[in-house]
């Protein structure tokens, strides 16, 4: 009878535990429910702590990331260890950004570069520069007529200042070395009344594989570095302005001749991408990849050959 009573008792222990271990997970999942309708902890930020968001993780010599933020630019390279990363969307995206470089196992960020300053560019920067290891923090050299009074920059700036880190002018012939791969500042080239052109425009070259990231330069700072021959046919083209028809004009086309076109946007009142863009693109490639409609996309390079993934 003992042994008996003792089974009886075990199985209402653990009858007991299990109720319990239910109750536990559905009050966990309630709470974070709630939390998250409130923003007071979402899901994101939860995937962030614990670096669990689902990166696209690659074991090649380069590779270069076009993380989706939305409506804006953020790209990632990681060459032999060494990385660098280019804009971090809107501040709403930045657990986003920061969850996929967790994914990625990454500590330290060699250089980060600010293309230009527009919230959709370096909105979620000042998260970055508080959440890893910082190099240097390269920017354009913007004319005090244009520097921007935007609370985005004020925090940015105080941001930089707060982490002891400093700001490197972006000059054209800077020539940052990552791994095995190096990455020239091609623009900007004077002064302007539009802070697209202003963007940051950097070649990464990596053996025979080169890929140009554009920020929002628009046709003024093409021509420029046309005019200036600094322009190199590309393999992978990170097309300017979202695909805006202010960009990637035809005769900058002409001499870049990309083999792949990566157009970052998400929703938006601008119909970016614009079709006349589509459209001078289609006369050098049909392999066209959007961050809205492929989501995250990676291009791995081993010096010589290229091979794309996206989620």
């Amino acid at each position: 009878m003992a042994k008996s009573r003792t089974k009886t008792q075990t199985k209402k222990i653990k009858g007991r535990l299990s109720a319990i271990i239910v109750c536990i997970c559905l009050l966990v999942v309630a709470t974070l429910a709630i939390t998250d309708y409130f923003g007071i902890f979402t899901y994101e930020k939860l995937i962030s702590v614990f670096g669990l968001n689902n990166g696209v993780v690659v074991d090649g010599d380069l590779s270069v990331h076009f993380i989706n933020v939305g409506q804006g630019d953020c790209s990632l390279i990681i060459s032999n260890g060494e990385t660098a990363l280019i804009d971090a969307g809107e501040a709403e995206n930045a657990d986003t950004v920061v969850s996929y470089l967790n994914s990625q196992g990454i500590k330290r960020l060699d250089y980060v570069i600010v293309s230009h300053p527009h919230s959709d560019h370096m909105g979620g920067i000042s998260i970055v520069l508080e959440s890893f290891e910082i190099g240097k923090v390269i920017v354009p050299k913007v004319s005090e007529e244009m520097t921007p009074t935007t609370k985005t920059y004020k925090v940015f700036l105080q941001t930089v200042q707060n982490e002891g880190l400093k700001l490197t002018p972006a000059r054209v012939g800077d020539v940052y070395n990552l791994g095995e791969a190096s990455l020239e500042v091609l623009a900007p080239n004077s002064e302007y009344k539009d802070l697209n052109n202003y963007s940051v425009v950097a070649l990464l070259t990596h053996g025979e594989n080169k890929f140009l990231f554009t920020g929002d330069a628009e046709s003024e700072s093409e021509k420029e570095m046309l005019k200036k021959g600094l322009l190199t046919g590309v393999d992978v083209l990170k097309v300017g302005h979202h695909g805006s028809n202010t960009s990637s004009k035809k005769k900058f086309l002409e001499v870049v001749r990309p083999d792949y076109a990566v157009i970052m946007c998400g929703d938006n009142s601008y119909n970016h991408p614009h079709k006349e863009t589509i459209d001078n693109l289609l006369e050098y490639t049909d392999n066209i990849y959007r961050t809205d409609q492929q989501g995250t996309i990676v291009f791995i390079s081993d010096g010589e050959n290229l091979n794309v993934r996206y989620e």
